[in-house]
């Protein structure tokens, strides 16, 4: 039998060899899938470490105890020995100690941590040494950042004092990576604050101050200190274990660290959760690419050996007639093509890693290595084998036909439950794949394959079609005498093969139409929601003293309005509530990136945010504020409740409340309060009387606001008594509890009433020099109509409410769920300091020397990012990973479409050549003499877009096109068309040129049998 085999591999070589070649194109692909996997999987780990925040890396361990003496080196203590005990295999640990204190120069004082963490010194240049253990009677050696140095006025071999304790600076160093994880962010080289001169070196004047291992103190009391040790997650750690097994780690870390008496905190889970999210999105998308090029190998290989069977049917015919036994011709076809599907198992494990290798370099968003596994090979095995089923299947019908079917020279055609079987499984599949994925939630399991499943039924189904109309069409056209199409249609109806064929090659064209729209797709929806949660061209996150001078500060640097913008933004989409984003509208439209999803204009949200104020603002520079006023109460009934006088200002230094020396008496008095963030000039916000029991009515009449320094000079009249008497000008807090009313003429003042009641809240008035309510433009979202009130918390994160003047579908930054309101209008209601997040959005014509510029006004720098460099995150998430992978399979899937058609012409060439030479010398025409592998290209053709445009009405809904399956944005229901033709047009090409070649090879092959 062996000899047998042999014999028929060489005297089939050119089918062992294509058998060959799809097996191993079914093990390469097969394999790619788990080597890209881990590779992108790995590289995925890399990019989130990369991105992720310092907690998101570790796992603290601190000991609650506190000890006497300079922080040193714990690794010999208890502490050290129960961390060791604790920790998870494969983690880094990094131990520490620390003691907070105020350290005292003589140019200035700081306050910081002094601290020991091992590695520091590998960390950091110095100039100088690292601090070295010292002896007793010894001063302790620290090492100090250059910003602390400035600010405490020491050198190297300088003195300062850290609490009580002398110590000697050994060096100065400089961090050499701020972004290291070591640094832990901000805990020990610190951001400097707002407003602060700022330099080209990171960190600030509490900046850690590092010390040795040892150093005994004559007073071991007069610092105490805790040991700390961090454990970080790796990147090798994340590769050798799985996502559970850390997790699963974590937390029997935190149980058995709290047991120990030692806190445990971390977000590492919030890292292991994005990971898993990303490489299960990863995996999915990889198998259902490389399950597709499988599937197509393996159709290729069924269409392949099916026509090369019906080819050999006479021959099986005479050998069954001969008493050769049908086990003998099994294990003949059996072994004939194991050879094959066996030698491509090696091959196309390397073949498929070659292949991930070229995929991870031009996609993956860090390097990662690419290797053989126990997991590729099983996969190459199983696509080898699926290759032998399909060669097998091919010829089932033929070994198991009878002989009189087997001397046919047309195939009989399979009719009863036997013809439709495989439709009807093919569109049971497809039918619960789809239900199951509009089903909602996120895809997985049999809805993962709605896409292939869909486009495989809709093949089967349009094959079935066009084999019945071809016949009908080709006997019309025979009648009307028009031989040339006619034969070509009768020739191809009548052969069951082409039926697969044609089914191969709407696949091939729908899955790449398919994988081609979802991903152009996925790329207007990164970049549409990219440019809707960023907002501008550019953000930059700063930090600064107040909100009047981030809009000072911006307004300085870009005096004209043409490219930057403060805003504020608080609150997410997440939290309770509704997020706000306060902007300085005038240069909202000049500035955001405008967007079709919010379903209105820029510049008429700026309108409707920005009316005229009722009233201007009362501006205040002085060291002293003094308030004339007349109170009328009964001061017996009050007895001990006091009444005061309190005076709410804004400065660039932040909003604080002001309460006068004195307390408010009887009479005509002149009230002084201190103001030094006054002396560069600050508004009044609110004037308050501060009376937590009123025993009876309280009057108060406010006759004149003066601003002066402290030696009692340049006293300036802010408001006169007159002035005071315009009720436009202010606004009451409480008009239940309080009222207001004007004295005019020599008495002029304003005059305001508390009645008798015990109060929670001050009652006060404010200076009416911005709406209130505040108008808003709020999203549709919210179910709040047009000029209704809604609830909000402000800026200062006080709950008020504003007056909605427009709707939008959704708003720059806020998505579909938040409210716009003025920056300015909003700092001048507001009655606290900050709350939320300081940035200055920079359109694209922003100068390159912006942020020096920002910086020049004050404002510290502290994140900086794009509309362009958030649409490359999410373009290196899993889901795009995947995305990419398919668009690779799809392009590939043409190339095995291809080699069908050509596979298919080679196995039926003889046949076709001897019918047509025949034909040709009975009379038949010259042009009629075809190939007729056009109508299979021209029905793929057809049948594609509908395939396509079946299965992406049925399945767009479900695909995954971000990691986290939220967008601000809606998804773009349909996909460009350009983009679509410039896959699917050369793809027909390449099938009508395979046709028109193939074709041209017959009619070549029966001029040189004929004659003619």
């Amino acid at each position: 039998m062996l000899a047998v085999i042999w014999g028929a591999l060489t005297a089939r070589r050119a089918q062992a060899l294509a058998v060959l070649l799809l097996a191993v194109l079914a093990s390469a692909a097969a394999a790619a899938a788990p080597s890209y996997v881990a590779a992108a999987g790995q590289a995925l780990a890399s990019y989130e470490l990369s991105r992720a925040s310092p907690n998101e890396l570790r796992v603290r361990l601190a000991d609650p105890v506190e000890f006497p003496g300079m922080p040193g080196d714990p690794t010999r203590t208890l502490f050290a020995g129960k961390v060791k005990r604790l920790t998870p295999a494969g983690f880094d640990v990094v131990l520490g100690a620390q003691s907070g204190g105020v350290a005292a120069g003589r140019a200035g004082t700081v306050t910081s941590n002094l601290t020991f963490r091992a590695g520091v010194c590998e960390r950091v240049t110095v100039a100088g040494a690292c601090p070295r253990a010292t002896s007793k009677g010894q001063l302790p050696e620290v090492m100090v950042s250059t910003h602390t140095a400035a600010r405490l006025g020491v050198v190297v071999g300088d003195q300062f004092t850290f609490g009580a304790v002398p110590v000697r600076v050994a060096g100065v160093y400089r961090p050499l990576d701020v972004t290291d994880p070591f640094w832990l962010g901000g805990e020990y080289i610190r951001p400097p604050a707002a407003g602060s001169a700022t330099t080209s070196t990171a960190g600030s004047a509490e900046d850690a101050i590092f010390t040795a291992e040892t150093a005994p103190l004559a007073d071991e009391q007069a610092i105490v200190y805790r040991s700390t040790a961090d454990l970080y997650v790796t990147e090798r750690l994340l590769d050798s274990r799985s996502v559970q097994e850390l997790r699963a780690a974590v937390t029997l870390l935190e149980r058995d660290g709290g047991r120990e008496g030692l806190g445990a905190g971390t977000t590492l889970p919030g890292l292991l959760d994005r990971v898993t999210v990303q490489r299960g999105q990863l995996a999915d998308g990889v198998t259902l690419g490389a399950g597709l090029l499988v599937l197509l190998c393996w159709l290729v290989l069924f269409v392949a050996i099916s026509s090369a069977a019906d080819q050999r049917r006479p021959e099986q015919g005479l050998l069954l007639l001969r008493g050769v036994q049908r086990r003998r011709l099994w294990a003949l076809a059996i072994g004939e093509h194991a050879v094959p599907a066996l030698i491509a198992i090696p091959l196309g494990c390397l073949g498929g890693v070659a292949a991930a290798t070229l995929l991870a370099a031009h996609t993956l968003p860090a390097p990662a290595d690419v290797t053989v596994d126990a997991t590729a090979i099983g996969f190459a095995a199983i696509g080898a084998a699926g290759a032998l089923a399909a060669v097998l299947l091919a010829q089932a019908r033929m070994l198991s036909a009878p002989v009189v079917d087997l001397l046919r020279r047309v195939p009989a055609r399979v009719r009863g439950w036997r013809a439709t079987i495989g439709d009807v499984v093919a569109v049971s599949v497809a039918v619960a794949a789809v239900v199951q994925l509009r089903s909602g939630g996120s895809p997985s399991g049999l809805a993962l394959l709605a896409p292939v499943a869909g486009a495989l039924a809709a093949a089967v189904l349009l094959a079935r079609i066009a084999m019945i109309t071809g016949a009908a069409v080709g006997a019309a056209l025979l009648a009307r005498g028009r031989t040339a199409a006619g034969l070509a249609l009768v020739q191809v109806a009548r052969q069951p093969r082409f039926r697969p064929l044609i089914a191969l090659l709407t696949v091939v064209v729908a899955m790449l139409a398919f994988t081609a729209a979802t991903s152009e797709v996925a790329s207007a929806a990164y970049r549409d929601r990219a440019t809707v949660e960023v907002g501008a061209p550019r953000v930059v996150e700063v930090d600064a003293t107040s909100r009047s001078h981030l809009l000072s500060a911006v307004r300085a640097a870009d005096p004209d309005g043409r490219f930057a913008m403060a805003a504020v933004v608080s609150g997410s989409a997440f939290a309770a509530g509704t997020p706000l984003l306060a902007v300085d509208s005038d240069r909202l439209a000049a500035v955001a990136a405008p967007h079709s999803s919010y379903g209105v204009s820029l510049a008429d949200v700026t309108r409707k945010i920005r009316p005229a104020a009722p009233g201007e603002p009362v501006h205040l520079r002085g060291r002293l504020l003094t308030v004339v006023s007349s109170a009328d109460f009964d001061a017996e009934v009050f007895g001990g409740n006091r009444v005061r006088l309190a005076l709410t200002v804004s400065s660039a230094n932040g909003t604080r409340v002001v309460v006068a020396r004195d307390d408010i008496k009887p009479g005509r008095k002149d009230y002084v309060l201190q103001v030094p963030e006054c002396a560069q000039g600050c508004r009044l916000v609110k004037i308050e009387i501060v009376a937590p029991v009123v025993s009876s009515q309280l009057e108060i009449h406010f006759e004149e606001l003066r601003t002066g320094d402290e030696d009692g000079g340049r006293e300036t009249v802010v408001l006169t008594g007159a002035q005071f008497a315009d009720p436009k000008r202010w606004r009451l807090s409480d008009p239940n509890e309080t009222f207001l009313s004007a004295m005019n003429g020599p008495d002029a003042a304003l005059v305001m009433e508390v009645m008798e009641n015990r109060r929670a809240t001050p009652a006060g008035i404010s200076v009416n020099d911005a709406p209130f309510p505040l108008p808003g433009y709020l999203t549709r979202s919210t179910g709040t109509p047009l000029g209704a009130a809604h609830p909000y918390d402000g800026v200062d994160g006080t709950p008020t409410t504003a007056l909605v003047g427009g709707v939008a579908d959704r708003l720059p930054r806020l998505g579909g769920a938040g409210l716009v309101v003025d920056l300015e209008y909003a700092d001048r209601l507001a009655v606290a300091s900050q709350n939320g997040n300081e940035e200055v959005w920079l359109a694209g014509a922003a100068p390159v020397d912006v942020l020096d510029r920002l910086r020049a006004q004050g404002l510290v720098v502290k994140s900086d990012r794009t509309i362009t460099h958030v649409r490359q995150d999410f373009d290196r998430q899993g889901a795009a990973l995947a995305l990419r992978f398919n668009v690779f399979a799809a392009l590939a899937g043409v190339l095995i479409g291809a080699a069908g058609l050509i596979a298919m012409a080679a196995a039926e060439q003889r046949t076709r050549v001897a019918m047509l030479v025949a034909l040709r010398r009975q009379g038949l025409s010259p042009r009629a003499v075809r190939g007729g592998y056009g109508w299979p290209v021209a029905v793929a053709a057809v049948s594609g877009g509908l395939v396509t445009l079946v299965i992406w009405l049925l399945t767009r809904s479900g695909q995954r096109v971000f990691s986290d399956g939220r967008s601000p944005v809606p998804l773009p229901e349909w996909p460009d068309v350009g983009r679509l033709l410039l896959f699917t047009v050369p793809t027909v090409t390449l099938f009508a040129l395979t046709a028109v070649v193939l074709g041209r090879i017959v009619a070549a092959a029966v001029r040189r049998r004929s004659g003619q």
